[in-house]
């Protein structure tokens, strides 16, 4: 009996270890479950962090490599420009290097040719006879003389200021002959060439008084004009300067400037009241009265002018005497009046 019991107790030990077994079985069995499912789980998002990892990379090394890129194109980019600003640069600076290279080679073309120009001229000035040495005043004229040497510059002067000196002294007194015979035309070449190579101050009014003189002869009064008023501007204490404000005066009436007229007379009645040629100043400056201009008040004492209203003064032609100035032969000129019928011969003169 007691054997049963023991063997009951067995039996039901058994029972329960399996039923304890069976029951570790399925807690196993559902841990291993739970356990795999974590797993997938587990494994599921390690993938997806793989694929974004994988993702991510890829983007970063493209987005690296783009950088790269864009940065080696901007390097690039940035040395090319500088390279083609270099470039410009410097075919500029050859650019300017050839010029100044063919400036340098003109200039040395041209000094050469105004050195050769110089001696021709130089030797024209000593060598060719009389007058045709003024030749070589005319090549000089021609020249660059910029582009001389100082000293070959200073040497043509000093030939070309000796030259005019002597040959233009000739010249000046041909064209004073000239004009003593009569012959004004012949005096208005010689006159107009000799002032044409730049006399001296006191040469020059001399001759522009006789060529004034001269062209008032022939009745050419709008060139006239022009040497009276230069010799009678430059020449205020001349002799004759009242004498030759008397034709710049007529010379101007000729050709129709009338306000230029009466200035000159209004001026040489003032300055000379002793001048021989008042008179005709004084009816000047009374003749345009009529047209409401105010007429200066008339002289009185001894030698005073007549009053009353002025004649009307035809334009005259002047004939002196010795119609130079008083320093050429001590005489002062003597003018004397007629009516404007044309040139009259001077006294004493030669006839042509």
């Amino acid at each position: 009996m007691a054997e049963l019991l023991d063997h009951s107790k067995l039996l039901e030990e058994l029972k329960r270890e399996v039923i304890e077994s069976r029951n570790m079985t399925i807690k196993t069995d559902n841990a291993l479950k739970t356990l795999l499912a974590e797993l997938k789980t587990v494994s599921n998002q390690q993938h997806a962090f793989q694929t974004k990892t994988w993702f991510a990379s890829g983007v970063a090394y493209l987005l690296f490599t783009g950088l790269c890129v864009v940065g080696v194109v901007a390097i690039s980019n940035a040395r090319v420009a500088s390279a083609n600003t270099e470039r410009e640069r410097l075919e500029k600076q050859v650019a300017q290097l050839d010029a100044n290279i063919e400036k340098l080679k003109i200039d040395q073309a041209g000094q050469q040719a105004a050195e050769q120009g110089a001696m021709q001229a130089y030797k024209m000035m000593v060598a060719l006879p009389g007058e045709d040495r003024l030749k070589g005043l005319d090549a000089m004229a021609r020249l660059d003389q910029a582009r001389l040497p100082a000293f070959a510059r200073m040497v043509l002067l000093e030939r070309s200021a000796a030259l005019k000196k002597e040959i233009g002294q000739g010249i000046l007194e041909k064209g004073k002959i000239a004009f003593r015979r009569n012959e004004f035309a012949d005096a208005v070449a010689h006159l107009n060439r000799f002032l044409t190579m730049s006399p001296a101050e006191d040469e020059a009014a001399d001759a522009s008084f006789f060529l004034g003189n001269a062209l008032f002869q022939l009745r050419r009064f709008e060139e006239a004009t022009k040497p009276l008023a230069r010799f009678v501007d430059q020449d205020k204490r001349a002799k004759v300067r009242d004498f030759a404000m008397v034709m710049l005066m007529q010379s101007y009436d000729m050709v129709g400037k009338r306000e230029e007229s009466l200035a000159v007379a209004r001026d040489g009645y003032a300055t000379y009241p002793g001048s021989d040629y008042r008179q005709q100043f004084y009816l000047r400056m009374q003749r345009p009265g009529s047209l409401g201009v105010a007429s200066p008040p008339a002289p009185s004492g001894p030698g005073a002018l007549p009053t009353g209203p002025a004649p009307v003064v035809r334009p005259t032609t002047i004939s002196p005497s010795t119609a130079h100035p008083a320093g050429d032969s001590g005489l002062a000129p003597t003018p004397v009046w007629k009516p404007a019928v044309g040139p009259l011969p001077i006294p004493g003169a030669q006839p042509r």
